[in-house]
């Protein structure tokens, strides 16, 4: 007998398991709200809840930067015991672990929790994050143009809603950012604050080409690509080098020629859910590399060393923008995507750089910005402004003080 499921049996399997998670948030949001009306909260502590087993992003930034302020007592917190051990080493005292009585209490007494990851209320298992009793400052993990969470039609099927966090507060680069996630998360454009990203000080800081990342990868004074796709919820799997005329010998001679390196950064949950479309042997190129996070845990300390970068509707462009360095799109299912994600701005108008569908495109792409860095220097400057109210390295200091005035 086939072990295989109908689609009607698929569909009920998968409609039990949303029933059922609805049901655990609901007592879950409820025995929270009691346990924390019963408990006194201490404003002073700012709790960083880490929902991913790396550290990284907004949260590291601000953590780091607010540690070494006398108006919060800063501390990490993890459900991975592994990166609590880790992260115990280089912060003592400065991090516990969420799955512990300590930790219990801790999360109870605090009033501030900040987080970079963490769109649904599963996330934070087995907490509950209730917005009427805490602060919960969203820093966020991409700059948006494509639709976000509600205005998206996954969040909007059979009341998958329900599942979504609510926040108080979240930072953002722009006054487009506080429409976007206004529409997105349901929350009062005047609580997304203008403030800047803080991952984006790193970038803007007059030193930020790391010395042990270029130790540990001499390639990188070389000439530097990073291809990074965004992660697609539906649709069909991410294509690397999505062209009919890939040619491996054809892209190896060019990196040789100009002495450059692709580095090939999948999507963090396309590789947690192996959801990458296997297609050319790319990686038997050698100077095409995997960048995934066990070589480059965090893409910003990877960012200055890179010169164009590759990409199609991920948010990292945005970010790096603020490097005023050329962008190639390579937007292969840009009308599948437009279906099920969308855009809340005209995709081709706003994004400023080639756009590539064939490699012979490609190559002539990359080539005429590794000779002319300052082609669409203007488009980009233009974009960056419209995205970025602030281009300096102070937002730490911009999320630190909001975060002050809740007090």
């Amino acid at each position: 007998m086939s072990s295989k499921y109908t689609r009607t049996q698929q569909f009920f399997n998968f409609m039990q398991k949303i029933v059922f998670l609805h049901i655990v948030l609901f007592i879950m949001r409820s025995i929270y709200f009691i346990l924390e009306k019963l408990v006194p909260k201490d404003k002073r502590i700012a709790l960083f809840f880490l929902t991913e087993k790396v550290y990284f992003d907004n949260s590291k930034y601000l953590f780091e930067y607010m540690r070494e302020k006398n108006d919060f007592n800063s501390i990490l917190f993890t459900p991975y015991k592994s990166l609590y051990r880790e992260l115990n080493i280089k912060f003592p005292g400065e991090v516990v672990y969420s799955w512990s009585l300590k930790g219990f209490f801790l999360f109870l007494r605090t009033k501030h929790v900040i987080l970079s990851y963490g769109i649904s209320a599963a996330a934070f298992k087995p907490y509950y994050l209730h917005e009427n009793c805490k602060n919960i400052i969203y820093l966020g993990h991409g700059t948006p143009m494509k639709k976000m969470a509600l205005q998206t039609p996954p969040w909007r099927k059979y009341a998958k809603h329900k599942q979504l966090q609510k926040y108080s507060y979240m930072a953002g680069c722009s006054p487009l950012e506080q429409i976007i996630h206004g529409a997105g998360f349901n929350i009062d454009m005047n609580d997304v604050w203008v403030s800047g990203l803080p991952r984006n000080d790193y970038l803007l800081q007059d030193i930020n080409l790391s010395p042990s990342l270029l130790l540990a990868n001499p390639f990188l004074d070389r000439k530097i690509i990073l291809y990074a796709p965004t992660w697609r919820e539906e649709g069909h799997k991410t294509h690397f080098f999505p062209f009919e005329d890939f040619d491996a010998k054809q892209l190896s001679n060019f990196l040789e020629k100009e002495d450059a390196y692709i580095l090939v950064r999948g999507h963090k949950e396309d590789i947690k859910r192996k959801s990458l479309e296997k297609t050319h042997d790319f990686f038997s190129i050698e100077r095409v590399i995997k960048a995934d996070q066990d070589r480059f845990p965090d893409v910003y300390d990877l960012l200055p060393f890179v010169d164009i970068l590759v990409t199609d509707y991920s948010s990292l462009w945005i970010d790096y923008l603020l490097l005023d360095r050329p962008i190639i799109y390579l937007p292969y299912d840009l009308e599948e995507y437009k279906q099920y994600k969308g855009f809340f701005i005209d995709f081709d108008e706003n994004t400023p750089g080639a756009k590539s569908s064939t490699q012979k495109e490609f190559i002539t792409h990359l080539q005429r910005y590794f000779e002319q860095t300052q082609t669409h220097a203007k488009w980009r400057k233009k974009i960056r402004d419209m995205y970025h109210t602030y281009q300096d390295a102070n937002s730490c200091e911009r999320v630190f003080q909001e975060i002050k005035k809740l007090n």
